[in-house]
């Protein structure tokens, strides 16, 4: 801003002086018209006077004879009378009749005169043998005398008024490109303060509008008052409308650049009054009642203090005040700077709503995410009571599919999804008749049909519950194969949604390394065989291939073998071709 200031104030300096010097000019040239004119009337009328009354009473009777001519006795009065002006005043007189005859004259040149016309007056100059001469018109009754003198004096008197008109205007030209730049810098001044003061408080909303923290918030808002004002110390105060409480919730010291957050009643008059009134109050407060938060303040004595209410829809939420020692300046705050503070605390006021606003929310979440859980806990209590022969199952193959599939770079927003849909796999097995369930024989095509069926009712449950939508991947496809064998809807390859491929990988692992009724838990090496013998088959090879990384990299994540269980054998209801295949 500084930079295109400057060149602003050249520019304009330039123009200015541009302007200055044509009004200048046109000045110089209308004045020296002007006091030509004026000098020539003055002179004009100056000749006139010198025809005296009793030279126009001699005219005036010549002029009315008839013929229009003078007797003896008047030209000799009319000689006696002109002998005494010229040529000491003029240098010629000559008097005409209305038809041209001339009447008299003394003297050399002249020219055609005008019709007469009492008490005219024209004039001009002449040439008269290369000597210039000024020539007077002067109108009497029937008569027009023609005056002529010399046109040096004249010019003369009009040289010494053009000087001093000239220099009239050089001053009147420079007191007007010193008024023109003091008017710019005080136009520029009041813009650029207006300028820097948008800017700074657009820079501030803009951060104070990015954060949803209130402690965020309530720093920026106390730090950035202190500074725009010059203070020392911040304060900002937020009102409990419910018990009346002013609640302290942030100090700064400017000197330490430290900030202090707190929630503690805090009592202080004028702030009392800044949030009972909505008013800014400038006063001098008792040090005392901020000794406690800065060690720099005195106990004793007075700080100058600014209270600006932060209102929102003429709801006063709180309150943010700035401190600093007594100066010679009165309250020692300037107008701009309290202009500044004000404008923050109302923008600030929207920042604080919206970050309690999002304080409220986020309770509500984690209320929210609580019912969630219970809501799973409930799922697979009632999964587990259905089939305790897989008891623990779910929770394990949870854990282990979230850890594999982070490694293929899943957003923690999905891993979410992925956790919950492999904790509520089996799910849809609620559906499914205990008869087939826990069948120690062999099923029937019927029976497997149902047991086939429980992705699909496993789908059905979910759907009606919002939070768990993402988890339908894994619910409804964890028993398709990468080859297109698989069940309910024979996908195969990417058709199959990722979180399902990885789901089924660490499935059959758990099923293998787990206690069955009809067969022990393998180990962890005999398992990892089987799983890549049935790479490209039933599982995807990429998912394969992560997984034996994965177990490498962390071998706390292999499946510890439960103590072994004398139960009776019956299907494998997790993966019954599988089972086949490793029985």
């Amino acid at each position: 801003m500084g930079g295109s200031t400057s060149y602003l104030r050249l520019r304009f300096g330039g123009l200015s002086f541009l302007l200055a010097c044509l009004i200048g000019g046109l000045v110089v040239v209308t004045g020296r018209n002007v006091v030509s004119d004026t000098q020539h009337q003055a002179a004009a009328v100056s000749s006139s006077r010198l025809l005296s009354a009793s030279l126009r009473e001699i005219f005036a009777e010549a002029a009315a004879a008839d013929p229009p001519a003078l007797t003896p006795e008047q030209r000799a009065r009319a000689d006696a009378l002109a002998a005494a002006i010229v040529p000491s005043e003029l240098s010629a007189i000559r008097v005409l009749a209305p038809d041209g005859v001339v009447l008299f004259a003394t003297g050399g040149a002249t020219e055609t005169a005008p019709p007469p016309s009492s008490g005219s007056l024209a004039w001009r100059i002449i040439d008269s043998g290369g000597v210039p001469l000024f020539l007077t018109n002067v109108g009497g009754p029937g008569f027009v005398a023609q005056l002529t003198e010399d046109v040096g004096p004249i010019n003369a008197d009009i040289a010494h008024e053009q000087r001093t008109a000239l220099v009239t205007t050089i001053i009147a030209v420079t007191l007007l490109y010193i008024m023109l730049q003091a008017a710019f810098w005080l136009v520029v001044r009041g813009i650029t303060s207006d300028y820097g003061r948008l800017r700074r408080l657009y820079a501030a909303t803009a951060m104070l509008r990015s954060s949803v923290d209130m402690h965020d918030v309530l720093t920026r808002i106390t730090r950035d008052a202190t500074n725009y004002a010059q203070g020392q110390f911040g304060v900002v105060a937020l009102y409990d409308h419910d018990n009346g409480e002013m609640m302290l919730r942030c100090t700064f010291d400017r000197a330490t650049d430290t900030v202090t957050h707190h929630q503690r009643a805090f009592e202080e008059w004028f702030m009392r009054r800044c949030i009972i009134t909505n008013t800014t109050i400038i006063n001098g407060a008792a040090a005392a009642a901020f000794h406690q938060f800065y060690a720099a303040v005195p106990e004793e004595g007075q700080l100058n203090l600014l209270c600006v209410p932060m209102t929102l829809r003429d709801r006063v939420v709180g309150v943010v005040a700035v401190l600093r020692e007594p100066t010679r300046r009165g309250n020692g705050f300037a107008p701009d700077a309290v202009r500044q503070v004000v404008d923050l605390a109302a923008h600030g006021v929207m920042a604080v709503e919206q970050a309690e606003l999002f304080a409220k929310v986020r309770a509500y979440a984690e209320e929210v995410e609580v019912s969630y859980d219970a809501t799973l806990k409930a799922l697979t209590a009632a999964l587990d009571a259905k089939d305790d022969i897989t008891e623990g199952h779910c929770e394990r193959v949870s854990k282990l599919t979230t850890h594999l599939a982070r490694s293929f770079g899943v957003s923690e927003r999905a891993l979410v999804d992925i956790e919950r849909g492999a904790l509520l796999h089996d799910v849809g097995k609620i559906g499914v008749p205990d008869a087939v369930l826990k069948k120690p024989a062999a099923l029937n095509e019927q029976e497997w049909e149902a047991i086939r069926k429980h992705p699909l009712l496993a789908g059905v449950m979910i759907s009606k519950v919002g939070f768990l939508e993402g988890a339908t991947p894994i619910l409804l496809y964890h028993h398709e194969r990468f080859d297109g064998t698989g069940y309910p809807f024979g996908l195969s390859g990417d058709r199959i949604p990722l979180e399902a491929r990885i789901f089924s990988v660490v499935d059959a692992y758990d099923a293998m390394t787990s206690d069955r009724p009809y067969r022990s838990a393998r180990g962890h090496q005999e398992a990892m065989i089987e799983i890549a013998d049935h790479s490209g088959t039933q599982f995807d090879p990429a998912v394969v291939t992560s997984f034996v990384r994965l177990m490498a990299q962390q071998p706390d994540l292999h499946a510890r073998t439960a103590g072994r269980r004398n139960l009776q054998r019956h299907h494998d209801d997790d993966n019954p071709r599988l089972a086949e295949s490793v029985a």
